[in-house]
């Protein structure tokens, strides 16, 4: 199976360097390509608002690319693993129909993208066309032995939820730590006894300590929470999740 993968950040070389070891890989457009991963890092400003249009604009640049160099006939499955908000796939199955879509969120850690990459508890993908699941699976047997099939929709808000979930925790863990310190008790023994328990993972981001910080689970808070605004979803929680963190 041939690649043609698309970026230059942590996720684009991670994904590069561990698919060689299994497929031929190309990192710039090619007609030969069977599937084209566009794994551009999505810049991220202020309070965690991801610019996802810089990646719609360097999508269609890829498009165009591709338009010049394959015979319809031989058309790529474009996969997706930029950080985009949901609806992202659907916009793009508008704008190129004579395409396969699908999006696989990614769930690298910067330090270790490349172990985490080869070795994944599972790998979330959504796509609507049934051919596409299984090139799909084929791409994914060497790094997980679970691969949830999902629509595109679902697939996005995976992503959002986990990273929004694990803001939460940070968040949630000093807040319990501030009331901790005011009433005499040892927050350090409080997180061992949450994380210890089998209802919470012993790998849960229960320290407390430092608010997050960077841009990756704030754009996730924020778009979760911009989505819930234009709906009228009432979603409280998600959308104190920052102004805990900042507190």
């Amino acid at each position: 199976m041939k690649l043609s993968i698309i970026g230059t950040d942590t996720l684009a070389a991670a994904v590069t360097e561990c698919c060689a070891e299994h497929f031929d890989v190309m990192t710039s457009e090619s007609g030969e390509a069977d599937i084209v991963w566009i794994c551009h890092d999505t810049p991220i400003g202020a309070k965690g608002v991801p610019d996802s249009e810089w990646v719609i604009e360097a999508i269609e640049a890829t498009m165009l690319k591709l338009s010049l160099v394959i015979k319809p006939l031989d058309r790529p499955l474009m996969l997706v693993s930029s950080q985009m908000p949901v609806g992202t796939t659907a916009r793009l199955e508008k704008l190129y129909p004579a395409y396969s879509w699908a999006y696989s969120p990614e769930n690298l850690r910067v330090a270790t993208a490349v172990d985490d990459f080869r070795d994944q508890p599972r790998v979330v993908v959504g796509t609507r066309n049934a051919e596409a699941r299984v090139i799909l699976e084929r791409l994914f047997e060497p790094f997980t032995v679970h691969i949830i099939h999902t629509d595109p929709e679902t697939a996005e808000m995976v992503k959002h939820a986990l990273n929004t979930f694990l803001g939460l925790q940070i968040a949630f863990i000093n807040e319990v730590a501030r009331i901790a310190h005011v009433v005499g008790a040892d927050h350090s023994v409080i997180t061992e006894g949450l994380r210890t328990d089998s209802r919470v993972s012993p790998k849960a981001p229960l320290r407390a300590g430092a608010p997050f910080g960077g841009g990756h689970l704030a754009r996730d808070i924020f778009v979760l929470g911009e989505i819930a605004k234009a709906r009228g979803i009432p979603a409280p929680i998600i959308q104190h999740i920052t102004e805990s963190n900042e507190s």
